[in-house]
């Protein structure tokens, strides 16, 4: 049973070969296609049910558009934290082996020192922006980078061309201000050098004016080259802050609560075709209390924190349409592959009662119901709406459950316009990057690239399944697994194994048919043991093979969600 587990591994870790797949530039018709643009956009946080093509309440139609003219995947899997899976998409290489075996904010005394666990994009992989570079195109990211913060670390030196980025995972949507009282500025670099964030420029805006201006100094080059251009927004990541326009459309939205919300959300699911209409809604989590339980001070400020999300996820959308018209103007649409997803599950954790927090919110903040969303207001989202935009699955960010790693994924593509349609086979952030190699024919180096040895691509090219040449991704018999604090999960085919450690969890394997049971309700541990054992001895393979070490008992970097108190500061 090992030697066949080391098999899948190595088929696995194999991954991409550009000779054995047809270019995109072969496909999908008789006459060859010019090497296409690709616009990646990535959201903070952004929950599985939160934009309308998946069911959710949110305006988002430029979004919703994508996924009516390509294709909306509903199988589509991240990590469950944001450097982690950022590292995994532009480079297609598990994240302990890039150096991102866990976030730099949350590195412990045990890992330090660890080449896995360094907090940053090691050397021991090229960007798909560098390859991309290499071969014809230009590159630019406009917003989150979180993958390193030192100069060597920064865009300019991994293969993008021209950048402005937020260097750390988040802070202040309208100026500089960090996190908590252990941040309190964030860095901002423009094509590598650190610069002056401008102040009262929502960070949305901010972002796609910067990639806009990238784009249309493109436009103007006498020396024509395809573009890959990746947008990393900060929202809907807290603090919970928006425009007052946008905030003022949502204010009555969410006045009927979290229960009825849900509910709604978990209809639309079905509407859309997400879920069976059979399905059922899981019930509420025990750390939540029903909605009409909540005295009326509350509910309104718990609407108005959902409100302000909404805001944000609409603001996003509308600059993403801002980009989608640049494109059209310049009659560049057609031949662009554009790919929204979101880098995990909703963020459950109102950090309010934290000291660290609590002393960052003596600097000036204003936590009035009346101030909610503004620059000087500083607010989480916490479990409750975490729950609303996980909607029927387990659980949210941080974990390895439903909730935390189960993204929308738009793609739209030269060949698949006004098609529409599911794409519902398994692939997840580590297919991007041999994806977008393959569309643009650009070969990944393998094991060696300017003189350097790196990883090679552990995902695989999704392009023959996305044109209908393949039924699949992976077969039912290759195994795909995930590590993160400590917690583990193993796809394949229907199946999922899925161990939590403490405090969220009890560390004991479990067993899911996620056709079936895509709530992760029914244990099947008892009734297919064997499959269990093999999924088990495969995931410690692929400990061993990406050098992931065991997390000791009684250390985590994130505490269990505590029981609602009502609502913060």
């Amino acid at each position: 049973m090992r030697c066949m587990c080391f098999l899948a591994l190595m088929a696995w870790t194999a991954g991409f070969s550009p000779g054995s797949e047809v270019l995109a530039s072969e496909l999908p018709g008789s006459e060859p296609m010019q090497r296409p643009n690709i616009l990646l956009i990535v959201a903070d946080d952004l929950g599985y049910a939160d934009i309308g093509a998946y069911g959710g309440e949110i305006n988002t139609p430029n979004l919703d558009q994508l996924a009516e003219e390509g294709a909306r995947f509903t199988s589509f899997y991240t990590q469950a934290s944001c450097s982690p899976t950022r590292s995994i998409l532009l480079t297609g290489v598990d994240n302990h082996r890039n150096g991102l075996g866990t976030m730099a904010e949350d590195r412990l005394p045990h890992q330090h020192d660890l080449p896995g666990y360094v907090g940053y994009l090691n050397q021991q992989v090229v960007t798909v922006a560098q390859l991309l570079k290499d071969g014809g195109y230009h590159t630019y990211i406009s917003g989150k980078w979180h993958l390193g913060i030192a100069k060597a670390q920064r865009p300019a030196n991994r293969g993008f061309e021209k950048s402005y980025v937020l260097l750390h995972g988040g802070g202040n949507h309208f100026n500089d201000n960090g996190n908590n009282s252990k941040r309190r500025k964030v860095s901002y670099a423009s094509n590598g050098k650190l610069v002056q964030r401008p102040s009262n420029v929502y960070s949305s805006d901010l972002f796609t004016d910067k990639l806009l201006a990238f784009l249309k100094a493109d436009n103007k080059r006498a020396e024509k080259k395809p573009f890959f251009a990746y947008l990393a927004f900060t929202a809907p990541h807290f603090p919970l802050q928006a425009p007052v326009d946008l905030i003022q459309k949502y204010i009555s939205g969410y006045a009927s609560g979290w229960d009825k919300i849900r509910a709604q959300r978990f209809q639309g699911m079905k509407n859309v075709g997400l879920i069976e209409n059979d399905q059922t809604l899981p019930p509420r989590l025990n750390s939540v209390p029903a909605w009409d339980s909540l005295g009326e001070p509350a509910q309104k400020l718990e609407a108005k924190k959902m409100a302000v999300y909404a805001a944000m996820v609409d603001s996003l959308d509308a600059n993403i349409g801002r980009v989608i018209d640049h494109l059209k103007t310049t009659g560049q649409y057609e031949n662009t592959i554009i790919l929204f997803l979101s880098d995990n599950g909703a963020d459950p954790y109102d950090r309010s009662h934290r000291q660290i927090y609590r002393d960052f919110f003596s600097d000036g903040y204003v936590n009035t119901l009346e101030n909610m969303g503004n620059a000087n207001s500083y607010f989480f989202n916490g479990t409750a709406w975490a729950q609303v935009a996980s909607v029927y699955q387990k659980d949210y960010k941080f974990l390895l459950s439903q909730g935390g790693i189960h993204a929308p994924l738009i793609m739209r593509y030269p060949g698949q316009l006004d098609k529409g349609g599911d794409k519902v086979a398994f692939a997840s952030v580590y297919d991007i990057t041999p994806t977008l190699l393959e569309f643009a024919g650009v070969a990944h180096p393998g094991k060696r690239y300017q003189g350097r040895v790196v990883s090679p691509l552990q995902g695989r090219s999704m392009l023959n399944y996305l044109y209908d040449r393949h039924t699949s991704v992976y077969t039912d018999k290759e195994p795909i697994a995930f590590e993160l604090f400590g917690h583990g999960a193993v796809f394949m085919g229907d199946y999922k194994a899925l161990k939590i450690r403490p405090p969220q969890g009890d560390d004991q394997w479990r067993l899911y048919n996620l056709r079936k049971d895509p709530g992760e309700l029914q244990d099947l541990a008892g009734q297919k043991p064997e499959l269990l054992v093999l999924l088990k001895q495969y995931f410690s393979d692929y400990m061993t093979a990406n050098h992931i070490i065991s997390e000791p008992d009684g250390v985590t970097a994130y505490p269990e969600v505590p029981r609602y108190t009502g609502g913060g500061t």
